[in-house]
């Protein structure tokens, strides 16, 4: 199930298809005994606040190169969780692509409101840490990232998400929360460029754990 995020992409639901699809799933609420399941068609779901729940996924313990305010370190997910209680990590695409400076600009905008939700935001890509370390040197950009840019020159991270483009072979633009205990409790992924990561919505979900 692929959820496409953005802060105004959602449009006003339509009130009268609203009303049929709930009273389809009441409907079925009151024919079913308890050891049924309701049909994926008879359920109600509104755009604007279902989220892909994926808390039976648990991310890999990944140790990796990254650039760190403009340096390049390993590090490890498990070493943010003493100081902070979720992690979001941001795939992207690849360096120097439009995408990316937009994806990395809205983070870094973002950069303490995450940290006011003791959250710590990672972006990840397949380029190498000296690509990365390039990438954040060059103008277009216009800033050093308070956050770390992660290398999965391997793809086993990317892969483990399942957010490989069969194509391309790159990272598809995604996020994923996840807490301290390593489990991903919610996912997002955008397959269109014209769209943004919700932050309001990231947020809120952080609210939560």
């Amino acid at each position: 199930m692929t959820i496409l995020m953005t802060e105004n992409s959602f449009t006003a639901f339509d009130c009268d298809n609203s009303n049929r699809k709930r009273r389809r799933v009441e409907n079925e609420e009151n024919v079913l005994d308890a050891s049924s399941t309701v049909p994926a068609s008879a359920l109600l779901i509104n755009p604007a606040t279902q989220q892909f729940n994926r808390q039976n996924m648990v991310a890999p313990d990944f140790n990796c190169s990254a650039v760190v305010h403009n340096e390049i370190k390993r590090i490890q997910l498990s070493s943010f969780f003493s100081n902070y209680k979720a992690i979001i990590l941001f795939f992207y695409e690849c360096d120097f692509k439009p995408t990316a400076c937009k994806d990395l600009t809205l983070i870094h905008n973002n950069f303490e409101r995450f940290e006011s939700l003791a959250t710590m935001p990672l972006a990840m890509s397949t380029d190498t840490e000296m690509v990365h370390k390039a990438f954040i040197n060059q103008p277009s950009l216009g800033f050093v990232p308070s956050f770390p840019l992660v290398s999965d020159t391997t793809r086993s991270v990317s892969h483990h998400f399942k957010i490989v483009n069969s194509e391309t072979g790159l990272a598809l633009r995604s996020a994923f929360i996840i807490d301290n205990t390593r489990q991903v409790r919610f996912s997002f992924i955008l397959e269109d460029d014209r769209l943004s990561h919700s932050i309001d919505t990231i947020c809120n979900i952080l609210q939560t754990i």
